[in-house]
């Protein structure tokens, strides 16, 4: 596995040289998007808006708008020279009980790994984590950006999870019926909690396939082979509320 970054951990004077390196795969179908009439590829390209040329990566810099057509223009080098401990360094400012973190903070997932020589205090990290019952949080630049990451020890390793800042997560109260003032019957809560009990066993994740990419695989055979395509049929759902619960546990028992 090839690291996508490298640097350090660091939390108080220790310092541990890692790898970052991806924790998940993308393996979805590509499309490209074609013209309906002759399937001819539809291409994007990037034009220049005042000498109207096609122009080349290459030859693209950012550049940060200070008023009408004035920009200020910042290349590679300039962001390299930007002057924060987080361009090549995990800046851990201090560890906390995993149970503060609310989930709707956490983004991607990241592996790290230890590089020549930090072996051993990537070791002893991850013990006095476990040990303690605590996670890190810090800082770290990545792609000219500054992120906000907690580290995890999880399976031997450490884990990397970039979170959102607070003034990115948004107010769940805003949601139209967040948190309901409704009333039930003490029959339907009853029945619910019967069917909940009934439906639950340990988790096994390698259970779950994607069935949305393996029915997509199929529709594209099938469409390769002349094949009519069978839609499935909808799901029927009972009357009342008591009638789903009492059917869906029925129907739990049965299995």
């Amino acid at each position: 596995m090839k690291a996508v970054w490298k640097g350090s951990i660091s939390f108080g004077l220790v310092s541990i040289p890692i790898g970052l390196y991806t924790s998940s795969s993308g393996k979805e179908y590509s499309f490209n998007m074609l013209h309906s009439e002759d399937g001819g590829r539809i291409r994007y390209k990037k034009i220049c808006e005042k000498c109207g040329e096609e122009i080349s990566k290459e030859d693209i810099v950012k550049g940060y708008q200070i008023s009408k057509n004035e920009y200020v223009v910042l290349t590679d080098d300039d962001f390299a020279k930007i002057p924060l401990s987080s361009v090549k360094n995990i800046d851990i400012k201090y560890f906390f009980e995993p149970s503060e973190l609310n989930i709707l903070y956490y983004s991607n997932f990241y592996f790290l790994g230890p590089l020549e020589g930090g072996e051993k205090a990537y070791a002893i990290l991850i013990e006095a984590m476990n040990s303690t019952g605590t996670m890190g949080i810090g800082k770290v630049t990545l792609r000219n950006k500054e992120y906000l990451v907690a580290l995890k020890s999880i399976d031997g390793g450490l884990l990397l999870a970039q979170l959102r800042y607070i003034d990115e997560v948004k107010n769940p109260e805003d949601v139209p019926g967040w948190n309901p003032k409704v009333e039930f019957s003490d029959e339907e809560l009853e029945l619910a909690e019967r069917l909940l009990l009934a439906m639950k066993k340990s988790l096994r994740i390698e259970e779950f396939r994607d069935n949305y990419k393996e029915a997509l695989s199929r529709l594209i055979e099938a469409k390769l082979s002349g094949k009519e395509i069978v839609v499935s049929e909808e799901i029927k759902e009972a009357g009342t509320l008591v009638d789903a619960l009492k059917s869906s546990l029925e129907a739990v028992k049965s299995k």
